[in-house]
């Protein structure tokens, strides 16, 4: 089994370790709130890089939903672009895995040294996590290959500093994340068994289009870059609103698409399009919660969890193909050819 094989498995694992550290750690956040309350913090920025961008998205908008002023802002855009709208009265929430990464370095050494900031990181021996007001440990282990665990921990560590933030009580939200971790360690052989199906399926294709909208834009955009980074395949990833708007005239035989169908009250309109794509020759993935038709192939996940919590549970299965696929390819899955794990260089 290689490295990326064994990370992906210990996920479920590593969410276990994750929560079991965070719950000392949740009275640390109560502050923030009550800066909420009374005005002291008016905006939330979150920022990062890579995976650890993508995985703010369903914080920031659960955020919107509760009528927070937050946005999310990549890091290097934050720091060479956007830095003038950080004020005395904003929260900056930093996500990096490594807490290294060179733009999150950067941005720590141009902040004004008042503001406030919530650093999560997958270590405590890092710039970001000895230069943030609070600092959120995730329990992921060491990841040696593409993002798997540390982007599931982060995302469970979002949800639970949104709840907070949101004034919401953490014990339910706490008791959902286990069951996820035990409904994930369940579902995972077979996700492991349809990832070969699925890389059959899709021979001879010559793009991957990621599709999600709302909190699964976040699988979308993460389920590419992890695609790019194990198969070297070209691959992208978008709002599934954003594809009727032209990229819609690339679909045939030669294009591949995972449709992520949420459970939302966008959900049949993400559908709608996967079996539209699917008539035009398009070869379509539907990773949903719920049974689906529609001349695509379903990937099925446990039901019954909190919407906000669907990005924990659709990027696994895209883990498991992305594995299979790159192995397919001649790579060995999670391996990096250029890069390195902490990207230290602009």
């Amino acid at each position: 089994m290689t490295g990326f094989l064994t990370e992906i498995d210990e996920q479920p694992a590593a969410l276990r370790a994750t929560l079991d550290a965070l719950k000392p750690q949740m009275d640390a956040l109560g502050d923030w709130r009550h800066r909420l309350v009374d005005g002291r913090v008016r905006r939330i920025i979150f920022s990062g890089m890579g995976a650890s961008y993508f995985a703010t998205i369903p914080a920031q908008l659960n955020l919107v939903q509760h009528g927070i002023d937050a946005q999310s802002i990549e890091a290097s855009e934050l720091l060479h672009y956007q830095l003038p709208i950080v004020r005395d009265d904003t929260l900056i929430i930093l996500i990096s895995q490594s807490g290294r990464s060179v733009e999150i370095v950067k941005l720590l050494n141009q902040l004004e040294k008042d503001t406030a900031v919530i650093g999560i990181t997958n270590n405590s021996d890092n710039p970001l996590a000895k230069q943030s007001d609070v600092h959120l440990q995730i329990q992921a282990g060491d990841e040696a290959t593409v993002s798997s665990k540390t982007y599931t921990c982060s995302l469970a560590t979002l949800h639970l500093l949104v709840r907070t933030l949101a004034g919401e009580q953490t014990g339910s939200s706490f008791d959902r994340l286990y069951a996820l971790a035990d409904a994930m360690e369940a579902a995972l052989p077979a996700w492991r068994a349809q990832a070969e199906q699925i890389v059959e399926q899709i021979a001879g294709s010559q793009t991957i289009v990621y599709l999600g909208r709302g909190a699964s834009q976040a699988s979308a955009l993460t389920g590419a870059l992890i695609t790019k980074e194990s198969c070297k395949f070209p691959t992208e990833g978008m709002n599934t609103g954003q594809f009727r708007h032209g990229p819609m005239e690339i679909v045939d035989a030669r294009i591949s698409t995972f449709v992520f169908a949420g459970r939302d009250r966008m959900r049949e309109r993400n559908l709608g399009l996967a079996r539209e794509i699917a008539q035009l020759g398009g070869r379509v993935i539907v990773v949903d919660s719920r049974e689906t038709d529609g001349g695509f192939t379903p990937v099925p996940l446990p039901d019954d969890f909190d919407p906000w919590l669907l990005p924990l549970l659709e990027i696994v299965p895209v883990h498991c193909f992305a594995s299979r696929f790159a192995a397919n390819q001649g790579y060995t899955p999670g391996e990096f050819r250029y890069l390195s794990k902490v990207t230290t260089r602009e």
